[in-house]
């Protein structure tokens, strides 16, 4: 039987910028009612609430999320490129807030 493949890791994303094309349409949720993710980060599962979903025209997708990275008390605010083999959702949480 062959081992199983290594975890993918999520790839952390650049801010947009005008010099990137359109900017993305962007999908927020209320602080209190947020999806959830487990993404792969840093060769740990973590789990992170989500904070928005960056939406480009070309078909890309990312997902900005609170997560722990240097300590168990404070969120830092990151955005990755949406890949299923790095991340999941685990909680879906209410409708997204309208714009």
């Amino acid at each position: 039987m062959p081992p199983e493949p290594e975890p993918v890791e999520a790839v952390e994303t650049p801010p947009w910028k005008p010099a990137d094309g359109p900017p993305p349409a962007v999908q927020t949720w209320p602080r209190t009612t947020r999806p959830a993710l487990v993404i792969r980060i840093r060769g740990q599962w973590r789990c992170c609430p989500v904070i928005a979903l960056h939406r480009y025209e070309d078909g890309r997708r990312a997902v900005q999320v609170d997560v722990h990275l240097e300590s168990d008390t404070s969120y830092q605010a990151r955005t990755y490129r949406w890949d299923p083999a790095a991340m999941s959702v685990v909680h879906r949480g209410d409708p997204p807030l309208e714009l």
